[in-house]
């Protein structure tokens, strides 16, 4: 019988990033996030409801919605 060998302990890195946006840029990226962060709480809203309502559907009834608000606010 073998004795297992030990793997070899992998180093750890830490890096840290800033981001320097022009006031154009982080607007734009400000807007971006805040309809993302829309999108998020529509999905997880209509989801509560589909389950207390015992809907079934599941991804693609929210893909649909997600196409419709997107065709709705283009």
């Amino acid at each position: 019988m073998t004795t297992p060998r030990e793997a070899e302990e992998t180093g750890h890195a830490r890096y840290t990033y800033r981001l320097r946006l022009s006031s154009t840029a982080r607007t734009a990226l400000e807007a971006e996030w805040a309809r993302c962060r829309w999108i998020w709480n529509e999905c997880a809203a209509r989801s509560v409801k589909a389950h207390r309502e015992d809907e079934k559907g599941g991804p693609a009834r929210l893909d649909r919605m997600l196409t419709g608000a997107r065709t709705a606010n283009a």
